[in-house]
């Protein structure tokens, strides 16, 4: 009926009477309370038994009950009281087998403590008195595993000699194989466990960790799988399963795994790892939210992990949420102040601030980087996109230039010098430098630079070149299609310059000049509603880019809404006061709707403005 709680209640009742038909001996009544867990009264009625037979077989009986009691000092001075009759009794040979049972479960004890010299020293001594006790073997055999000696493989095989049925001796042995990086025959040996006991859940789980690292992945994932099906709480099978997931590729089933192991609550290092694990899949991904919180919490359980602080920076970084980025780099630091990547990536994270302190914070920090390393080119690089930013392009022509001294094959050195040397209007030396830089990494990031270079040297077809080349590299490249949307533009082809800013946005939504150059060109396309719709757009996330209500305008006057377009002028005005070209237009919208005395004014401010322009 394996109706075992009502069995068990009705052992107990039977013990507590003890009386009548059934009276139990002290024994027997010690067992029945063993059995139903009652330890503390079965260690009672043994305690008492032993004042008046002090025997080696009671000592064992009581020793044994306090292991199962988990009272192990206990067990361990009861046992040594067994051993120590033993030592001054008549020795015949059930008195030798009860002193290697004593001695086997003394060891056990010595394990449970972690204590495996002792816990060596007692196997030994209950196998050289039982010379036949297969699971004494087997225990000493996983000391030994666990102390780092070679020759554990032979008190397994001594154990499989002497009981072949020992399904645990082959995943021992299996284990041993594969410390030993011999995953095949580490399998063989689980295949004998898994003949001997099917239902055996570790062994499927052995099987399943040796053929993952044997490579063979599916056959991992299967025995994992049949692990699962006869436990669907083991976190161990669920997490293997995952990282079988993970090399295989198929993410989100890896992902599924990792989470249910986080919902089944396991121990704080596979947790930590599956942290780690996912927060690596999901930034490989480039779902930088989700890895930072999975590397954030993976920081609050290893809170001294330098690298775990620069992950979760670095994904704050790609998040642009940069504050967070530069509290999670100093935190790296204050745990290892010689920690020379978090300086150079706070650096990084201050320059995107966009104020000049931030820059001058972001110089202190590369500079303490390159006092730690000298040599170290990402932080010298790196110093020099800040002093180019200052405007100090010399010197950070010179530190780009010590970095290629150090690393003559750095193409990102060669691609910031030619940047400042095209800024110093050293347009040659600026394509000699991109040009190295294409021919170490050729990528559209590089190509659409050196279409730049082209354009300032005025070789627009060689630029529209750069710009194609760099899409047939990368179709998703936004900034090569909005610079060869610009050319069309400038030569007047401005259906094929739309087409090429709206390929820009398709890939980056977020480029407002893109969609500023597009309502331009629907403007003069006379697309005029979706010319307005841009603008609303980049007004919406621009609201302070004078250039925007003078070219709405436009729209609005080519729409003959001139009141409409007045506003917008004002608007560009109140931002760009000192505009001739914005008063010139709206003296002419004025002059539209019969404000002839504010249209004068208007004209003259345009005059004043252009009378006091700057000599250049």
């Amino acid at each position: 009926m394996k109706q075992f709680d009502l069995a068990k209640l009705t052992i107990y009742q039977v013990a507590e009477m003890n009386k009548g038909l059934i009276e139990l001996s002290n024994v027997q009544q010690a067992l029945t309370y063993s059995f139903c867990e009652n330890y503390d009264k079965a260690i009672q009625v043994l305690q008492t038994v032993i004042l008046n037979k002090p025997e080696i077989a009671m000592y064992s009986v009581l020793a044994k009950t306090q292991m199962k009691a988990k009272r192990n000092k206990e067990a361990v001075r009861t046992f040594k009281k067994a051993l120590d009759i033993f030592a001054h009794s008549d020795k015949g040979p059930n008195a030798i087998l009860s002193a290697a049972d004593c001695l086997y479960h003394l060891g056990l004890c010595y394990m449970e403590e972690g204590n495996l010299e002792m816990a060596f020293d007692s196997f030994t001594k209950a196998v050289k008195a039982n010379p036949d006790f297969a699971e004494a073997f087997y225990q000493r055999g996983l000391c030994k595993l666990k102390l780092g000696k070679d020759n554990s493989i032979l008190d397994f095989n001594r154990a499989l000699t002497l009981n072949p049925k020992h399904y645990q001796a082959y995943l021992s042995r299996g284990a041993y194989y594969g410390l030993k990086g011999r995953y095949s025959k580490a399998i063989l040996n689980c295949n004998e466990a898994i003949r001997i006991s099917s239902q055996s859940i570790r062994a499927y789980l052995y099987r399943g960790v040796l053929k993952y690292y044997n490579k063979m992945y599916k056959l991992a994932i299967s025995d994992l799988t049949i692990a699962i099906r006869m436990d669907k709480t083991n976190y161990m099978a669920f997490y293997n399963r995952a990282l079988c997931f993970t090399k295989m590729n198929e993410l989100e089933k890896a992902l599924i795994d990792y989470g249910i192991v986080l919902l089944l609550g396991a121990a704080e290092s596979i947790t930590l790892n599956t942290f780690i694990n996912r927060g690596c899949i999901y930034k490989e991904r480039e779902h930088y939210g989700f890895a930072l919180e999975d590397f954030k919490q993976a920081a609050l359980i290893s809170q001294t992990n330098v690298n775990l602080c620069q992950a979760a920076a670095m994904c704050c970084h790609r998040i642009k949420e940069f504050e967070d980025a530069v509290n999670f780099f100093t935190w790296a630091v204050k745990i290892d102040p010689n920690f020379v990547d978090a300086y150079v990536g706070r650096g990084n994270s201050y320059m995107q601030y966009g104020h000049d302190a931030a820059v001058k914070q972001a110089e202190k920090d590369f500079l303490k980087a390159l006092h730690l390393n000298p040599v170290y080119t990402k932080a010298r690089i790196s110093l020099g996109y800040n002093l180019q930013a200052q405007g100090k392009f010399q010197k950070a022509w010179n530190h780009f230039t010590i970095a290629l001294e150090i690393d003559p094959k750095s193409y990102i050195a060669y691609e910031g010098r030619a940047v400042v040397c095209l800024q110093m209007s050293n347009n040659f030396a600026a394509m000699k430098d991109i040009n190295a830089a294409i021919k170490i990494n050729t990528t559209a990031e590089f190509l659409t630079n050196r279409g730049v270079i082209h354009e300032f040297m005025g070789q627009n077809q060689n630029a529209m070149k750069d710009y194609q080349t760099a899409i047939s590299l990368n179709p998703k490249y936004s900034l090569a299609y909005f610079n060869a949307g610009n050319i069309y533009f400038y030569h007047r082809q401005f259906s094929q310059a739309s087409d090429y800013f709206s390929k820009a946005l398709q890939y980056d939504p977020g480029d407002e000049k893109a969609l500023m150059n597009r309502a331009v060109t629907n403007t003069v396309l006379k697309k005029y509603e979706e010319a307005k719709e841009d603008f609303e757009n980049v007004v919406d996330s621009c609201p302070f880019w004078a250039a925007v209500y003078f070219n709405r305008a436009n729209v609005h006057y080519c729409l003959k809404q001139y009141e409409v377009a007045e506003a917008d002028l004002t608007k560009a005005l109140s931002l760009t006061p000192s505009n001739a070209l914005a008063y010139s237009f709206r003296a002419e919208v004025r002059g539209k709707i019969g404000l002839i005395e504010e249209a004068m004014e208007d004209y003259n401010q345009a005059l004043h403005f252009q009378e006091n322009v700057p000599a250049v």
